[in-house]
Formats: structure tokens, sequence, C-alpha cells
């Protein structure tokens, strides 16, 4: 059974979710739809993609992403590509360069299906473009090939003074309010040669050690540790949620703010 996967940011009061959901259903009624994410911010395509980078590799190969966040762009333009044998369908809005940097994209195709321009592309265009990808179509038939579609590039830490100091930003909280950093592991060992460490952290918190989990600690410590993706993040023991008293609350802090390392 071919696997279309939905990641919006619709949220679950409106009808679009359902109406993307029922012309797919209509195109091709032997599927597995799953729902990555409809709780993605408005138009924040950084947080889908780095949703998306996080988990579709867990789905078999071939698999269809269609991904309506930021769909209405300036350029109008609706793509369909192939990224490591996976396919994705969205807007030309940076996204596609975000969803696995280590990986070469493959084809990408500039959508057309021979409709007007719509405002609610991801029902009207979209959700058919996966429907022809998922019944087993070519992604050459969808529409042309294209070179020039949009690049992002991902928030890298920067590493100035001679290696003593590492910028990094925070890429994601999550429903935890922890705040996942662009501070990999190997960053973060390879510029500190096991020297001592601080992580400097708004409103006076500094943190001198690495956690191994999330326990043991007392309730509402702030602490660091290398979470599944081997990223830096910081995290309050026992939060109940980014709206309560997660790390972001308490700290603070969103993505894209900047979380410092100093090596002495």
């Amino acid at each position: 059974m071919p696997v279309i996967t939905l990641t919006s940011d619709y949220g679950l009061t409106d009808h679009y979710l359902a109406a993307v959901k029922g012309v797919i259903i209509s195109e091709l009624q032997d599927v597995n739809l799953v729902d990555i994410s409809h709780s993605i911010q408005p138009g924040n395509f950084y947080e889908a993609s780095f949703i998306l980078r996080n988990c579709y590799e867990s789905f078999p190969e071939g698999t269809v992403h269609l991904v309506a966040v930021q769909e209405i762009t300036e350029n109008k333009r609706l793509l369909a590509a192939e990224i490591d044998r996976h396919f994705f369908l969205t807007a030309d809005n940076g996204l596609l360069s975000m969803i696995n940097p280590e990986i070469k994209i493959g084809m990408v195709v500039e959508i057309n299906l021979n409709r007007d321009t719509s405002l609610f592309p991801a029902r009207d265009v979209l959700a058919r473009a996966a429907g022809h990808l998922a019944r087993g179509g070519s992604l050459g038939l969808l529409g042309r090939e294209v070179k020039d579609y949009k690049e992002s590039v991902l928030m890298r830490p920067r590493i100035p003074n001679e290696g003593s100091l590492i910028l990094g930003s925070v890429l994601y909280v999550d429903n935890f309010g922890n705040l996942i950093t662009n501070i990999s592991r190997k960053t973060f060992h390879e510029v500190g040669k096991e020297r001592p460490f601080e992580i400097i952290l708004p409103r006076r918190y500094i943190l001198r050690k690495i956690q191994e989990s999330y326990y043991p600690s007392s309730k509402g410590n702030v602490i660091a540790l290398f979470n599944s993706q081997n990223l830096l993040e910081i995290a309050v023991s026992e939060a109940r949620g980014k709206f309560f008293n997660g790390a972001n609350t308490l700290l603070g802090v969103d993505v894209q703010d900047t979380i410092t390392v100093t090596f002495k």
C-alpha cells in the first residue's frame, strides 16, 4: 500500500486538512495517509524542515511527502522532487534544500497540471500530484525539470577566537520546551578537546556539565545533554511543556536565539 505523509501549518480546527485528505482519497482509495505534524508555526518552513529531516528516513522508500507550509509564495511555483529515494511536494520556498543537506537532491520539476493559479494549492495541485506519484507515476510527467529552485541554508554554528568559543543557534523548540541547537556532539568534542566548558544561557544560567539523560536531576533544574539526533539540547527536568515551564519559557529563548559555549 502506498504511503503519503502530510505536514502543514493548518492546525486541526479548520477545514483545510480534511479537504486535502479528501482529494487524495478520491484520487487513490488504497493509500496509507500519515500525519507528521499540523502544528507548524504558520509559514515556518525552518520548523517544517527540521521535523521532516528527523523522521522521513523512518518511512519506506518511495513514500510521498506533501508539505503544505508557506504554500503560497511570490513566485507561485510548486515543486516535486526526489530526495534520498523519497518524493517531496512543496512550494518553491527554500524548504527542499533543508530537508537533508547531506544528500544531493535528485530531479526537481515545476508542477504543471494545467490549472489556473490556486489560492489553495495543496488541495488543488499538490494532492493530485501526490496521488500520481503514489500510483507509481513518473516524476517527469508532472512538469518540466528545473534547476533554479530557491535554496536556503541551515544555520551553522560559528567558531571564532581560534576555537575557544562556539556560537550556536536554537533550531527548534519541541513540545516539552526543550531547546534543540545546531551544535552537534561531533563539533562540541572537536572544538572542546576535552577542555572544561561553560554553556552560557540567558538570565544568568551557566551549565558546566553534559548530562547522559534527562534523569537523574532535581525537578526544575536546567540541564544540557546530547539528544537522540546528537545535537546539544537545553532542557528543564520534568518540565510540563513549552507553554508552562519548559526551558524556552524559563530562559526566555526561542528559535534562532544564540547559545554560547566557551572553553577554558
